[in-house]
């Protein structure tokens, strides 16, 4: 899997949000806001990748365990399924 093109995420006063246009923005075109973990997860998907990488970053990163890594990333590919900026 990996982020479609034209998602980006930048740091606004502390708080991060993503925006989509072009082909991502078509299901969605409104600014998601997300903590920095949900941004780590984002950027990561720049970069095609499964779900079992992406916790071992998100392990080495934050120092959390396995099953705290999945619960996010679970919560995060939902938001970002949803919002139809997946290429899966």
């Amino acid at each position: 899997m990996k982020l479609l093109p034209n998602v980006f995420v930048s740091e606004v006063d502390g708080e991060y949000v993503a925006v989509a246009t072009g082909k991502a923005g078509k299901n969605f075109s409104g600014m998601v806001q997300m903590n920095a973990t949900s941004a780590f997860i984002v950027n990561a998907l720049r970069k095609k990748t499964n779900e079992k990488k992406l916790a071992a970053s998100l392990m080495e990163e934050y120092d959390v365990t396995e099953e705290e890594a999945t619960k996010n990333i679970e919560k995060v590919l939902g938001q970002l399924r949803k919002a139809g900026w997946l290429d899966e």
